[in-house]
């Protein structure tokens, strides 16, 4: 289910997939940007609301894995959006990169995931966490950048109240 999802697709060749029994709360966002881009959510994800998967770039992906559980005010993104270049040769330094996340995480609120990053089966990322490195199956990553605190953990949509 969509719940006043914005779409935003600009270039050719892009494709967006959402697997069965999905929902993506207010204002979450898919932007695809280029050409030749894609987003696929896997089956049972749930998205709170807020969150944007934006991919941007030629060729770029965000990939989701089944039983994904992201809460709210996230941004999973491929590229800055801007070039950086190193002044010294004139050359950029900053290239988009695909982000891909596993079956069954959690992204508990504020978090961001950028470029380049694999996220493990089964892990957890905390609160307000940027993660901008890969994190293992089954493990609990928080802070700015992301450090992985815990190892061998597993979680529940099961509520405590």
């Amino acid at each position: 289910m969509l719940d006043h999802v914005e779409i935003r697709i600009v270039g050719q060749n892009n494709s967006i997939s959402i697997g069965k029994g999905c929902y993506l709360g207010k204002r979450c966002s898919l932007w695809l940007e280029g050409n030749n881009i894609s987003i696929t959510i896997g089956d049972r994800c749930t998205f709170t609301h807020d969150t944007q998967l934006c991919a941007q770039e030629d060729n770029c992906r965000i990939e989701i894995g089944n039983d994904c559980m992201f809460s709210h005010h996230i941004n999973v993104r491929t590229s800055d959006s801007h070039l950086i270049f190193d002044t010294h040769i004139g050359e950029r330094v900053n290239y988009p990169k695909n982000v891909i996340i596993g079956a069954h995480v959690w992204i508990a609120p504020e978090a961001k995931i950028m470029k380049g990053c694999t996220i493990g089966r089964g892990a957890i990322i905390g609160s307000n966490t940027i993660v901008t490195k890969d994190i293992p199956p089954n493990s609990l990553a928080v802070g700015m950048p992301a450090k992985v605190v815990k190892s061998n953990v597993s979680w529940s949509r099961d509520k405590l109240f």
